[in-house]
């Protein structure tokens, strides 16, 4: 996995999206979970007008809306489309509505292209730990331990950013919560650094 473009860490700070409700697929494509932009849209206060239905042929499974959406004075439209083609389950009204939705609101967060609803397509779904490239942890130790060490010897802040840098895969494949505990060591070992060289 690679590491989020400034656009979405931006996205993510601003709107406080947890870094397990989004993800990366089709590298270097951003998508977001439903339930995340829902509850992002209540906190910005966006509001939604009744959907157009334009297209309902459940005996061909096809469902098409148009859904209307306002943030303050500025307004946004999109389609909302689901079928046998691009959907795998059969919940093609509630599909239809979450895709427009989800287009709506990232197009009035100006994040629309940048990052991706899962909802729009069954292809989005968020993947298991090892289809995304992550080792178990039996796996991993090694690996993670090593890691850890690394941290540790540098000796200069800029070793260990170079460090930092160059072991940015090595880190990806390791369990979220390993992740998490790197990056922290790493931030304190920048902290303790930075106090070296200034004494």
């Amino acid at each position: 996995m690679g590491r989020p473009s400034q656009a979405v860490l931006d996205f993510m700070e601003k709107y406080k999206i947890d870094s397990d409700e989004i993800w990366e697929v089709h590298g270097a494509t951003w998508v977001v979970k439903h339930k995340a932009l829902e509850r992002v849209a209540v906190e910005q206060k966006i509001e939604f007008d009744r959907p157009a239905m334009i297209e309902t042929n459940l005996k061909d499974g096809i469902v098409a809306i148009c859904v209307f959406a306002k943030l303050g004075d500025r307004t946004e439209w999109s389609i909302g489309e689901a079928s046998a083609k691009n959907c795998k389950n059969s919940y093609f009204y509630a599909m239809a509505e979450k895709r427009g939705k989800d287009r709506c609101i990232l197009k009035l967060l100006t994040a629309h292209g940048a990052i991706y609803s899962e909802a729009e397509a069954d292809e989005f779904a968020e993947q298991p730990a090892a289809k995304r490239g992550e080792l178990p942890k039996k796996d991993a130790k090694v690996i993670y331990t090593k890691l850890q060490a690394e941290i540790q010897s540098a000796v200069s802040r800029d070793q260990l950013k170079v460090w930092g840098k160059a072991n940015t895969d090595r880190i990806e494949i390791l369990p979220e919560d390993w992740r998490d505990i790197l990056r922290l060591q790493y931030e304190e070992k920048m902290a303790d650094l930075r106090q070296q060289e200034a004494a």
